[in-house]
């Protein structure tokens, strides 16, 4: 992305942080962390959370467990 716009890596994640209020990184997170959480909202009862932290890449779905309960204070089952 840097290339394309002609900047380096590090002024891209200075304007991204001056325009949109956050790095690059954190605004990722948060996109698949909603991601994440739309598919467990709408997903049958038999999809494994497992599968789940895969698709929206996450390491394991330990990792997509700690994700939720830090962003909502409640674990995966209670959505």
């Amino acid at each position: 992305m840097a290339k394309r716009h002609f900047t380096t890596v590090r002024q891209l994640e200075r304007n991204f942080k001056k325009f949109i209020g956050l790095s690059p990184k954190e605004y990722s997170n948060i996109i698949r962390f909603q991601n994440a959480l739309a598919t467990i909202k709408n997903s049958d009862e038999n999809r494994s959370l497992i599968d789940i932290a895969f698709e929206c890449g996450y390491y394991d779905h330990s990792h997509l467990t700690n994700e939720i309960r830090r962003n909502t204070g409640l674990s995966p089952s209670q959505f």
